[in-house]
């Protein structure tokens, strides 16, 4: 059976947004460079899906890049191409020459909104874990979520980055720096209009605890939050 696409979902699932009185739960993980993301995020959803096994109504789902995935089977464009807009700074030199081409390309106001449309929608029909893309920016006004942030020292993720993909020391540290230089740009944008301090509900550091316990942390403070079931 083939896997449902995020449009699919929120057009069956568009009834049901109208009938809630109020979003979630739902959980936005925000990490550095590096640190893990994905993993958190299956791991999560299993632990949490464990518990309601027998209420598919509750069933927790993981978001990465689906927004964008969307995005592209919208506009015919590659999320490659939607990525690089999203995050690329404002130019008035492009928005004329997009113009004089009647260019399809969305520039990165449209592309960062019509993401946060998403998110938002997401987070309000609830169970949901959202892996980046401005999740906590988008979601800070709404309440019945956790915003979790993943930390760690440079000299851990230099490690890791260069594991994992086969670089050297200084091409590591190069793609950390280039990748949070995006990064934070793109996250200073979307606290312009979503503004909140602190950033973040939940800020761990990646370098002392093991992926099992980033989630169980995790998951004690959803109980404590009373987004979560109690094992």
């Amino acid at each position: 059976m083939a896997k449902p696409t995020l449009s699919s979902y929120l057009r069956e699932h568009l009834d049901d947004f109208g009938k809630k009185q109020q979003p979630g739960p739902f959980v936005t993980i925000s990490r550095q460079y590096g640190c893990d993301g994905y993993e958190i995020g299956d791991m999560l959803r299993d632990k949490l899906n464990a518990r309601v096994e027998n209420d598919p109504d509750q069933h927790w789902r993981v978001y990465q890049k689906e927004m964008l995935r969307q995005l592209a089977e919208d506009t015919g464009l590659s999320e490659e191409i939607l990525e690089r807009e999203q995050m690329a700074r404002p130019s008035l030199f492009k928005d004329i020459l997009r113009g004089i081409r009647k260019s399809n390309i969305p520039d990165g106001f449209e592309i960062r909104n019509k993401i946060t449309q998403m998110i938002r929608t997401i987070a309000y029909e609830g169970y949901a874990i959202i892996i980046g893309q401005g999740g906590a920016a988008a979601t800070s006004d709404l309440d019945n979520g956790l915003s979790v942030r993943l930390e760690a020292s440079k000299d851990w993720r230099i490690a890791r980055v260069g594991s994992r993909e086969q670089l050297t020391r200084q091409a590591a540290l190069a793609r950390i720096e280039e990748v949070e230089k995006q990064r934070r740009h793109l996250r200073k944008i979307y606290e312009q209009t979503h503004p909140r301090e602190p950033g973040f509900n939940l800020l761990i550091d990646n370098s002392v605890f093991t992926p099992e316990q980033v989630v169980d942390l995790i998951l004690f403070t959803m109980e404590l939050r009373g987004l979560a079931l109690k094992k």
